[in-house]
């Protein structure tokens, strides 16, 4: 499928990038949000551009060299975002799903649709493999992985089969293994399952905590951050933590407001891709964005 950048319209009118303004896009992937920001902020404008995937970022220069000579390549993990030395900025912005380049190329190990070696890796320099992590677990940690983020029934015995199998080495591999355990189920859970391990061997999760935590601070007077999920994991923890932010403090006994809030919520509800969007892009179905703004 040719990339096509999610919630783009509700995107640009939620953060309402203005000329000059200085913009952090901590998933860069093949640009498409990027190059509609730099339409906006202009030449006067800044536009830095991160993204754990090098491949990524060499598509981006390669496919749009009109906008490539404008930006500010970072290679890196958005976790690692207390590390990167970002200036303060007007637009923080992320997109949590996949690049099109991880579904659509077999192999990146991304998809059980293909037959490729099982690596799932967002950066291929860093880390172990998802092969390397299924042959290595223990039954107890591959529960823990597939009941936390996969939510799937059975959990006991994929774990028991997966520890059993002598060697997991491509996707193929790992997708017999669900098939003898769901049966014709099978085709329902691998999504969820593929998903389970994606999160675990690049610490989704725990990215998305620290970009929660730290994001928020670099923020200018004005600012605006916004993140794009797609699964209830992600939206509950970006849910959560933007209410944190924009709730004013009170007191433990009277219940009286003592501190407002720094921050104001510009979403009151996620907000969701309309029917013609998802017709257009079926892989903007599951998308939530959520939106917060700094007094």
């Amino acid at each position: 499928m040719p990339h096509i950048p999610v919630l783009l319209s509700s995107t640009l009118e939620l953060l309402d990038p203005k000329s000059g303004e200085i913009v952090v896009d901590v998933t860069l992937g093949l640009g498409g949000h990027a190059e509609k920001f730099l339409e906006k902020i202009g030449a006067k404008g800044k536009l830095i551009g991160v993204d754990a995937d090098e491949e990524n970022l060499s598509a981006t220069r390669d496919q749009r060299p009109a906008i490539s000579e404008k930006i500010e390549f970072i290679h890196a993990n958005f976790g690692d975002i207390k590390d990167l030395d970002l200036p303060r900025c007007d637009i923080l912005f992320a997109d949590l799903g996949l690049s099109s380049p991880h579904i659509d190329d077999p192999e990146r190990g991304f998809s059980f649709r293909g037959d490729s070696l099982l690596d799932c890796r967002f950066d291929k320099t860093k880390g172990i493999s998802a092969a390397t992590l299924l042959n290595n677990s223990s039954e107890n940690d591959l529960i823990r992985i597939f009941k936390e983020y996969a939510e799937v029934e059975k959990v006991y015995a994929l774990a028991r089969e997966i520890s059993e199998a002598k060697k997991i080495e491509t996707t193929s591999d790992l997708r017999e293994i669900v098939e003898k355990v769901y049966k014709w189920k099978a085709n329902k859970v691998l999504p969820q399952i593929f998903q389970a391990i994606r999160i675990e061997v690049n610490d989704e999760m725990g990215a998305l905590d620290q970009l929660l935590e730290h994001g928020p601070h670099l923020l200018k007077p004005g600012g605006r951050m916004g993140i794009i999920s797609y699964h209830s994991l992600e939206d509950r923890k970006v849910k959560q933590r933007f209410k944190n932010l924009t709730t004013s403090q009170k007191d433990a006994i009277t219940g009286a407001p003592i501190c407002p809030p720094s921050y104001e919520l510009l979403t009151k509800k996620a907000v969701q891709a309309n029917l013609q969007e998802i017709e257009n892009n079926p892989r903007a179905r599951s998308a939530r964005l959520r939106v917060i703004k700094k007094i």
